[in-house]
């Protein structure tokens, strides 16, 4: 891994009773902590919400989809970061690349904790990340790679099981990374981007061929309501209606995220023209026995 030393410097008062509290000391302890995050069809959104119960009480967070950041949110007035997203084709999804490329350069670094969620692995998703956001003076110092329910192997192969399951334990391994982020903040900041992995050369031709020639997705007319939820929710507006008003879908543009199939309240949409769905992964997670609900 490739370290390097932040030197942070930041001490902040409040007044409480008349008395005046230290909150944060020289060595930039984080109390107030921005988390942003980018889900597809809710997996991210379900860690991303429980770091934020994690953190709650101890520190100040505040927690916020980037689809609804507001000019009331300003970045560089948090002490430190958590960034989530999904990898989708061995690459972070194309809105949180957008983001992060279209956001101005901080005045001040802010230490920083990734996660991306995936369905088998992320290969080098993190690093290509940390290194968008080094650029924009947000330093790395944690990553981990959360793998969830897959959201296309449950469409293209739903009989197989493990693409309807989380890992194992994840609600405890959440806990423990928020716990070692804190710990990081908490000391001299050290930068920690991911090093290159070897084994990621081996899916180059799913990266490949996913980001260039993925299914196209039907709509079967006789389970549609047309409450043009799919084309409301869509994180890339790739969804239009036709004459009678059921969904049409740009392929062209569409990111592959499957947020309409999986969100679709009759499962009106697949990725087969032949039948349509019988298992999304819209119905919840139970952390206890890490099963969908």
């Amino acid at each position: 891994m490739q370290f390097e030393v932040i030197k942070f410097f930041k001490i902040h008062l409040s007044y409480s009773d008349g008395g005046i509290e230290l909150l944060y000391s020289e060595r930039g302890v984080a109390v107030n902590i921005l988390i942003l995050y980018y889900s597809g069809v809710g997996n991210t959104k379900m860690v991303a919400t429980k770091i934020f119960h994690e953190l709650q009480g101890s520190h100040e967070a505040t927690l916020v989809s980037i689809e609804d950041l507001s000019t009331d949110i300003t970045i560089a007035d948090y002490d430190s970061l958590v960034i989530g997203f999904p990898t989708i084709h061995a690459a972070p999804a194309y809105p949180i690349l957008t983001f992060i490329k279209q956001m101005e350069q901080l005045e001040n670094s802010i230490p920083a904790f990734l996660f991306t969620t995936c369905g088998l692995y992320s290969a080098n998703t993190l690093r290509i990340f940390a290194k968008l956001c080094e650029k924009k003076n947000m330093i790395t110092i944690l990553s981990r790679s959360y793998r969830c329910a897959a959201t296309d192997g449950i469409l293209l192969a739903p009989a197989m099981r493990i693409w309807s399951r989380h890992e194992k334990r994840l609600d405890k391994k959440v806990e423990n990374d928020v716990s070692v982020f804190i710990r990081r903040c908490n000391d001299p900041v050290v930068a920690d981007i991911p090093r290159f992995k070897i084994y990621s050369i081996l899916n180059y031709p799913n990266k490949f061929f996913g980001q260039r020639f993925s299914p196209p997705i039907y709509t079967h007319k006789q389970h549609c309501v047309l409450c043009g939820k799919c084309r409301i929710h869509c994180p890339v507006q790739c969804i239009c209606k036709d004459d009678e008003g059921y969904p049409l879908f740009d392929n062209e543009r569409c990111i592959h995220c499957y947020r309409c199939i999986h969100h679709c309240p009759k499962k009106a949409l697949s990725l087969t023209k032949k039948r349509p769905l019988l298992k999304t992964l819209n119905d919840g997670w139970n952390w206890s026995s890490g099963d969908r609900k």
